[in-house]
Formats: structure tokens, C-alpha cells, sequence
């Protein structure tokens, strides 16, 4: 999978501040848990059971959370930041 920053889009904040009650109990339960822009690793280990991954698409269908593709900034072992010399 493409690694992806995910974040709440103003209608997702608001169908949370009001609790929608057209977004069922799980739904509601993932779009609480995005906040602020979170890396796809991260929201992973969010989720509950595998089950949560098409409630993730499903809300990022209904234009309640939205994704794009994470820039290399978003290396989350560091390991691109390493300068390792060059062999002779």
C-alpha cells in the first residue's frame, strides 16, 4: 500500500462535533481518532481489526476524511535522512 497522510475535512469535523447519527458507532469511532494530519503507519495502529479498513475508505468516500500520497518528508524510521559515505 502507497504510504498516505490522512486528515478530517471540515464536513468530518462537524459530522464528529454533532455525532452523526447517519455514521454508525465504528465510523464515528475512526473519524474521532483522525486528528490533524496522521501518517497511514499511524492510523494503522489505530484501527481496531481489519474489519476498520473498508469504514477508513468508506469515510474517505463520503468526503468525511481525505488522503494524499505521503512525501518522502514523511520518513518515519529516519532512515532517508542518513548520509552514508560512499565505498572507495
Amino acid at each position: 500500500m502507497q504510504e498516505r497522510i490522512y486528515r478530517r475535512t471540515e464536513a468530518g469535523t462537524r459530522a464528529c462535533l454533532r455525532q452523526d447519527p447517519a455514521l454508525s458507532e465504528d465510523h464515528r469511532r475512526i473519524l474521532a481518532q483522525i486528528d490533524g494530519e496522521m501518517h497511514w503507519e499511524v492510523v494503522r495502529t489505530l484501527l481496531r481489526r481489519h474489519a476498520d479498513f473498508p469504514l477508513l475508505a468508506d469515510l474517505e468516500a463520503r468526503g468525511l476524511i481525505a488522503s494524499v500520497a505521503a512525501p518522502s518528508t514523511h520518513d518515519l524510521d529516519f532512515t532517508g535522512s542518513f548520509a552514508f559515505p560512499k565505498p572507495a
